[in-house]
């Protein structure tokens, strides 16, 4: 099957900014563009197919043929890029089982490539704290901050976020998200601030202090301009190339997605077609396929594990 480009579904936020807008002809703050995704609160569409049918639609009609033999919806990632002028709250995701009985989906294990970065800013990724009364003690008092892990980061640094970790992404960052397929998210604290209609955001500060482990620290990986492994979690790796000679990229036991991660198109070979893929965007490439890329080519692999 020939690679699927997708349509994202995409998310107006309280802390949008247009980084990715201006490169999409859109005239508005954005925030949140779900690139693949097959999770029924924001699907992607196959823009290369007649109708531009949902993501899941296209899967469900061949899961081993077009994902690989064994792999479902639950192996498919969810990749999104986050576009920020604000600091996202302060949340966490928790992991399977508590998510499929508290909040009936599964959980999230997520990892963060910041694609551009105003510097100097940071993320949030787990506590200086590993004592839960200590931060519980903090939030009741406003005074959370000084208890955060604060990463500076630049464009090209990548973070690792177990679930069950307290984490944010800061302000004047766009990142791109490799995620397994959860929308669950437990928001702990949100500066309290208010949305354009004067009010507060809810908090989940009861399921967020029952999923958190305080002990948790993320997996930061520096930038590097060569190729390289950005992280092999439980549920999918991660992969950076810089193509300097024509290189493949083959799908032998299950689906991968490629992502342009820069604003210029990118040029690759499927058997005797040459495709185009946009500024940001990304495509599947099914099982038991190959392409080629040209020179020139920055991209992330992210490929699923099954069974977790």
């Amino acid at each position: 099957m020939k690679p699927l480009f997708l349509k994202p579904a995409i998310s107006k936020t309280i802390w949008g900014a247009n980084r990715i807008s201006k490169v999409r002809g859109y005239q508005e703050d954005i925030g949140s563009w779900w690139e693949v995704s097959v999770h029924p609160n924001g699907e992607s569409k196959v823009a290369n197919l007649p109708g531009e049918p949902n993501l899941s639609d296209v899967l469900k009609a061949d899961l081993d043929g077009i994902l690989g033999p064994g792999y479902t919806l639950h192996e498919m990632l969810r990749c999104a890029y986050l576009d920020t002028k604000d600091n996202l709250s302060i949340q966490v995701h928790p992991d399977d089982a508590y998510a499929l009985e508290h909040s009936h989906d599964y959980g999230k294990y997520e990892s963060w490539y910041i694609v551009e970065a105003e510097t100097p800013t940071y993320l949030v990724a787990g506590t200086l704290t590993t004592d839960a009364e200590v931060v519980r003690k903090a939030l009741e008092e406003n005074n959370l901050d000084p208890y955060l892990n604060k990463w500076p980061v630049k464009a090209g640094d990548y973070i690792t976020i177990p679930n069950g970790t307290l984490h944010a992404l800061g302000k004047n960052i766009l990142a791109f998200e490799v995620g397994t397929n959860s929308d669950t998210t437990y928001r702990f604290y949100d500066y309290n601030r208010k949305d354009a209609n004067g009010n507060t955001r809810p908090l989940h500060v009861k399921d967020s202090f029952n999923v958190t482990n305080f002990a948790n620290q993320p997996e930061f990986v520096p930038a590097q301009k060569a190729s390289h492994r950005l992280s092999d979690t439980p549920y999918f790796t991660v992969d950076e190339y810089y193509v300097d000679e024509e290189m493949t990229i083959s799908s032998k036991e299950h689906f991968c997605v490629v992502t342009n991660i820069d604003k210029a198109p990118l040029q690759f070979t499927w058997g005797k077609e040459t495709l185009t893929c946009g500024g940001y965007d990304s495509f599947i490439l099914p099982y038991k396929e190959e392409i080629h890329l040209l020179p020139k080519a920055h991209v992330l692999v992210s490929n699923p594990k099954k069974g977790k």
